[in-house]
């Protein structure tokens, strides 16, 4: 009785996170977008003051390894935080039988907790990424672009 009770809050919770976009969705939603702008200007601004005066050329490439390790870094932290991911969608079931059910129960909430306290660490890697993907589109989609309609 007491699993048919813990299963049917589970699915409950589990479609009450999947769908709409709640105050904590919309939360993490516009600090990624507000961190992606901010990224973006940020980094950009220091590309034309670095372009503009000669003799702040090399401050621009510190900037962008910076960007790069960051990303790196907290890419990192957040794959060993959540060990891997190994734990994602495990359920009680599939753990091993000689484990008592509060064993399980918490090896199972331990993987929903990590996942849901290292959200905010992909609002930074996420704006980021953007980042980058934007440099990217710059750099190379833009001029070919303009090349084939020239």
């Amino acid at each position: 009785m007491k699993n048919e009770n813990r299963d049917a809050l589970d699915s409950a919770d589990k479609a009450k996170r999947g769908k709409g976009l709640n105050k904590q969705k919309l939360k993490y939603l516009l600090a990624t977008v507000g961190l992606s702008i901010f990224f973006c200007v940020f980094y950009y601004t220091v590309m034309e003051i670095s372009a503009r005066n000669p003799s702040l050329y090399y401050f621009f490439p510190a900037v962008m390894f910076v960007y790069m390790a960051l990303l790196a870094v907290l890419s990192l932290v957040y794959i060993i935080y959540n060990r891997g991911f190994s734990r994602k969608g495990v359920t009680a079931d599939m753990l091993p039988l000689e484990w008592s059910d509060e064993k399980k129960q918490s090896f199972v909430e331990s993987g929903r907790q990590r996942l849901e306290r290292s959200k905010w660490l992909l609002v930074f890697i996420i704006a980021l990424l953007f980042t980058f993907i934007v440099e990217a589109v710059v750099l190379f989609a833009i001029p070919s672009v303009k090349e084939f309609f020239a």
